[in-house]
């Protein structure tokens, strides 16, 4: 059976259905373009993850700070590095001083004059845009421990 919305992709089976939606896993998504945005957000929620997701990093705080005391917080931030009000950089740093563990996927079109060696290293991904869908989806599953295999290559320095 072919999936509709995304025709690449192959339908998951129902068992991985059935599992993904029993423990969904919490994505905060911050991204200052709304299509991106859009785009990213419907194709996470499609393959079963809940999805907040953002325009500003003085949002993303708002987001994060009231999913750690009404729920059970965020699993996995994905940020654009340039973002209006502080980098996708600054905030992860600010909300690991919450949540130390707390993975970070960054996502930029280019990182003109920011050697990437300067990342930190624990916990932490970098994906160009523009991404394939299919390549975003490892790389989330592969830092939510659903995966093996990731799409994107790890920050080292």
């Amino acid at each position: 059976m072919q999936n509709e919305l995304y025709p690449y992709l192959p339908l998951p089976t129902e068992q991985e259905h059935h599992s993904r939606q029993a423990f969904p896993k919490t994505i905060l998504l911050v991204d200052d373009d709304p299509d991106i945005r859009s785009l990213t957000r419907t194709f996470l929620e499609h393959e079963g993850y809940r999805v907040h997701s953002c325009g500003s990093t003085e949002r993303a705080l708002q987001i994060f700070h009231n999913a750690c005391e009404h729920s059970n917080g965020i699993d996995l931030l994905i940020t654009d590095f340039y973002m209006p009000d502080m980098s996708g950089v600054e905030l992860a740093q600010e909300l690991k001083t919450v949540q130390p563990k707390l993975p970070v996927l960054v996502i930029s079109g280019f990182l003109s004059g920011y050697p990437l060696e300067e990342f930190p290293k624990d916990h932490w991904k970098f994906l160009s845009k523009p991404f394939a869908l299919p390549e975003l989806l490892t790389t989330v599953h592969a830092m939510l421990g659903c995966s093996e295999v990731s799409g994107s290559a790890e920050i080292s320095g």
